[in-house]
This record gives C-alpha cells, sequence and structure tokens, in this order.
C-alpha cells in the first residue's frame, strides 16, 4: 500500500533518504523538461508517495540512485521511480512522485465560437497546472493567433493544440492561383479549386485554360502550388 510521505523525525532513516532522493531526482527531471520546452516563468511542487515497508529497512550508508523502471517513460502526471541503496544491506523501493507544475500558458480572454479565426485580443496568459493536461497547452500565443477554433472554447478556458486548426485559406469552386516551379522558374495560371482545403492540404485544381484537373499544395489564400511542372 502507498502512502503520502510524512514529516520525517530529526534523525536520518531510510524513509527520510528516500524522500530527499524522489524529490531531487523528480526536480531534475521537471527541470530537464523545462528547459527542453523553452518553458518561461513555471514553478513546481511535488508529492511523494513512498511504500509503507521502506521502514523495515535501516538508512542507507551510501548514497542512493534513482531510475525509471524498466520500459517506462517520463509522464509529468506520474513519475516513478526505483530507488535503490546499494550498501552491505542493500535494499530497492518503487516509489511514485506526482508533481504539480504550474506554467503561463494561453486561455481565452473571451468566448471564441467554432470556426472563427483567433486573434490577440482573444487569448491572454495565466497560470495553469499542466501537470494532467493530456492535451497538451500552448505558453507561445504566436502558436496560435491566425489558426481557427474547432470548437466554442468559453472565457478562461486553457486552450490547446487539438482545440485549433489552420484556418480554410480555399473554398470550392474558388478561383486560385495555380503556380507551377521548375528550375528556378515560376509559371502562373488561373484555375478552379475543386474542394475547400487548409494550408498544406492537397486538393484537386480544374486548369481554367486546358481543363485538365491537378493535384496541388495549398499555399495561400487562394494560392496552390502544383506537385508537378506542366509537361511532367
Amino acid at each position: 500500500m502507498m502512502s503520502p510521505a510524512s514529516a520525517a523525525p530529526a534523525q536520518t532513516t531510510a524513509r527520510k533518504q528516500v524522500y530527499n532522493k524522489a524529490v531531487e531526482q523528480a526536480q531534475s527531471d521537471i527541470e530537464q523538461i523545462a528547459r527542453r520546452n523553452s518553458w518561461q516563468g513555471h514553478n513546481s511542487k511535488v508529492n511523494v508517495f513512498i511504500p509503507n515497508e521502506v521502514s523495515q529497512n535501516q538508512a542507507c550508508q551510501r548514497p542512493l540512485t534513482a531510475s525509471l523502471p524498466a520500459g517506462n517513460k517520463l509522464d509529468l502526471a506520474r513519475l516513478r521511480y526505483d530507488i535503490r541503496c546499494d550498501d552491505a544491506k542493500s535494499w530497492e523501493v518503487a516509489v511514485t512522485v506526482k508533481p504539480d507544475i504550474y506554467l503561463p500558458v494561453l486561455v481565452a480572454k473571451n468566448t471564441i465560437e467554432r470556426g472563427e479565426k483567433i486573434t490577440a485580443s482573444d487569448i491572454e496568459m495565466k497560470k495553469r497546472n499542466i501537470s494532467n493536461s493530456r492535451n497538451g497547452h500552448i505558453s507561445n500565443p504566436d502558436e496560435a493567433v491566425g489558426l481557427t477554433a474547432k470548437r466554442r472554447i468559453r472565457p478562461l478556458q486553457q486552450i490547446t493544440p487539438s482545440q485549433l486548426e489552420q484556418p480554410i485559406l480555399v473554398t470550392r469552386g474558388q478561383k486560385v492561383i495555380m503556380i507551377a516551379s521548375q528550375d528556378g522558374i515560376e509559371a502562373r495560371t488561373m484555375g478552379e479549386a475543386m474542394k475547400a482545403g487548409r494550408k498544406g492540404d492537397l486538393i484537386n485544381v480544374k486548369n481554367i485554360n486546358s481543363k485538365k484537373v491537378v493535384t496541388a499544395v495549398v499555399d495561400d489564400i487562394g494560392v496552390v502550388r502544383m506537385l508537378y511542372a506542366p509537361g511532367q
């Protein structure tokens, strides 16, 4: 049975050693993730859960080591460590750490309706606990401005990447500029989009002059790039 670590007595005990090592390892891993993701202004606290049977062990005479259980990956919602003592009376204990990590993330300043394009005035930064954010978070406003909402977002609701998508740049039946590139030379002609598309989508476009239907990549508002130059 697991129970939260309680206040340790003044003398060194195995439980106290395990608690300190778990906190040290968890904070190190959190800081590593923070640097990797360029988090700014974050802070954290950790809750350590230690098996009661650790009290049966004597205090370790050597520094403890901590490692992830075999096959486990770092999961901010629940960090797990195997903490080991390698002295003459060696022992090992499995510990769980639940961190609370507070980071300024993007939230809606007001209601954002489905299909509405996000503007800078629609959003603001608020500190939220991201430890259990299974759908991710956004810590840079530039990653959201210009995208559209897939569903209605309430005021002060945290905005996640899964809630956003690229805006529709080309609609079905719209006249578009078709760009074909070859050897550094661009050729442009007019076409008609056969379906709607967002940036990077592959759509069929009919050349207005030749009536030939080709596949193109949506590049900008009313602009597509042909996958192959004419004649290929």
